[in-house]
C-alpha cells in the first residue's frame, strides 16, 4: 500500500513538471528527445528502486533511493513555485500589476528558468541543513539530590537508519556524539527506517558499539521500528550494544532511573503510571516517549525530564506548518512545573535527505543535581 501511495505522488508531481517544462522548450531538432529521455531515465529508476528493491544491490539501492525521494520534494517545490506564479499572473490579468506580458513564450521561459534555479537552492540549503547536525546544549536544574552533582546526556533521535541513511552517516553521528564525551547515551526511537536487513547488511552493529559512556547507552522504539520487524530490530541493536527499554525502565548506578515507553503506535503499551508503580521517585526520572503527544502525563506522574522526537521539527517546509499545529511543542525546549521536556528535530530525517524545515541535532543536556542547584 504504502508503494503505491508513493507511486501515485511521484507519477502526479512528475508529470505536472514534465508538461509545464516541456511547453517553454525550444523547438531544435535535439532539445525535446533529450528531455523525454531524462525523464525515462528517471521513471525506470523510480521503478526499480521500487519494485525491484529487495534484489538491487544495497549501494545500488541507495543512490536510487536518494533521488528518487529529493526529486519528488523538488517536483512539490516547482509545483507550489508555479501554482504562486498563477496566481500572480491571474492579478495581473485583471488588475495589470506588471509592466510585462505574462503570456509571451521568453517570458513563460525566464519564470520557469529562474523557478527551477530557487527550486535548485533550496534543495542545495536542505542538503546542508541535513548533513550539517548542529548540537543543542541544555542546562537543566532537577530539585533531588543525587550522589552525583552532574550528569551529562546526549541524545538523538530519528535516525533512521536503512537504505537512505547508512551506516558512513552513523559513523558522522557516532563520533560527533563521543565527541561532546557524555557519561549517558539516549536514542529517543525511529532509530531504525523499518526493517532490520539493511542495518544487518551493512553490519551497523560495528559503528553502534563504538558509543562512549560510562553509564551507558538507553534506546526506544519508535513509529517506524513498529511498520518493519520489530522484534528482529531491537534484539540486534541489544547485540550492539544498546539496552532497549519496552515499557520498562532501568535504574543506573543505583542513582537515577530511565523510564522507556513503547511507541503509542503499539494499542497494548502500558500507561506511564503503571511504569512507575515500582520506581522511587524521590529519585531523578528521565522519561523516553517517542512522540510527543499528552505532554501533561508526565508532569502529572512526576517525571523530572521526558526526551521525544518523532516530530523531525517539520523537517520538510511547509510540513513545519503542519507539526506546529499538532503538537503542543514540535520542537526544543518546554517546563511544566517541574518537569523539563525536550522535543528534538532528529539526526536524521525521513524520505529525502533534505531538511528546509528544520536542522538535524543531536542534544547535550547537563543535569545539575540538588537543591542548592536550583535557581
Amino acid at each position: 500500500m504504502f508503494r503505491f501511495i508513493i507511486i501515485i505522488i511521484f507519477v502526479l508531481t512528475s508529470s505536472f513538471a514534465y508538461f509545464k517544462i516541456k511547453n517553454i522548450l525550444p523547438d531544435t531538432f535535439w532539445v525535446k528527445p533529450a528531455y523525454n529521455l531524462f525523464f525515462l531515465i528517471i521513471i525506470t529508476l523510480f521503478s526499480a528502486g521500487v519494485f525491484l528493491r529487495e534484489y538491487l544491490p544495497l549501494h545500488v539501492n541507495t543512490v536510487i533511493n536518494n533521488y528518487s525521494v529529493t526529486w519528488i520534494v523538488a517536483c512539490v517545490y516547482f509545483i507550489l513555485v508555479m501554482l504562486f506564479v498563477s496566481t500572480i499572473n491571474v492579478a495581473n490579468k485583471y488588475f495589470n500589476i506588471l509592466p510585462f506580458n505574462t503570456g509571451q513564450i521568453e517570458i513563460k521561459r525566464i519564470i520557469t528558468l529562474s523557478a527551477l534555479a530557487f527550486i535548485v537552492l533550496i534543495m542545495i540549503w536542505g542538503r546542508y541543513a541535513f548533513n550539517n547536525i548542529k548540537v543543542e546544549k541544555l542546562d537543566i536544574n532537577i530539585n533531588k539530590n543525587t550522589k552525583i552533582e552532574t550528569l551529562k546526556i546526549v541524545a538523538a533521535s530519528d535516525l533512521h537508519l536503512g537504505y537512505s541513511i547508512d551506516k558512513k552517516y552513523l559513523k558522522k553521528i557516532v563520533d560527533l556524539i563521543n565527541s561532546r564525551k557524555p557519561d549517558m547515551i539516549l536514542l529517543v526511537g525511529d532509530i531504525a527506517d523499518a526493517y532490520s536487513q539493511p542495518l544487518i547488511k551493512q553490519n551497523m552493529k560495528e559503528e553502534f558499539l563504538q558509543l562512549q559512556a560510562p553509564l551507558g547507552v538507553y534506546g526506544v522504539t519508535g513509529n517506524h521500528e513498529c511498520y518493519g520487524d520489530m522484534e528482529n530490530t531491537v534484539d540486534y541493536l541489544k547485540s550492539a550494544g544498546i539496552t532497549m527499554l519496552q515499557d520498562s525502565s532501568v535504574l543506573v548506578d543505583n542513582d537515577i532511573y530511565i523510564v522507556g515507553r513503547k511507541d503509542r503506535t503499539l494499542k497494548n503499551r502500558k500507561q506511564i503510571d503503571e511504569l512507575l508503580q515500582n520506581i522511587d521517585k524521590q529519585k531523578p526520572v528521565i522519561l523516553l516517549d517517542h512522540q510527543p503527544f499528552n505532554l501533561n502525563q508526565a508532569q502529572e506522574n512526576g517525571i523530572d525530564l521526558q526526551l521525544s522526537g518523532h516530530t523531525h521539527g517539520g523537517q520538510i517546509f511547509p510540513f513545519t506548518l503542519i507539526t506546529k499545529s499538532i503538537y503542543e511543542k514540535h520542537h526544543g525546549y518546554l517546563k511544566k512545573n517541574n518537569t523539563h521536556y525536550y522535543i528534538t528535530s532528529g539526526t536524521g530525517g525521513w524520505g529525502p535527505k533534505l531538511r528546509t524545515g528544520s536542522q538535524s541535532e543531536i542534544v547535550e543536556i547537563t543535569l545539575r543535581f540538588g537543591t542548592e542547584n536550583q535557581k
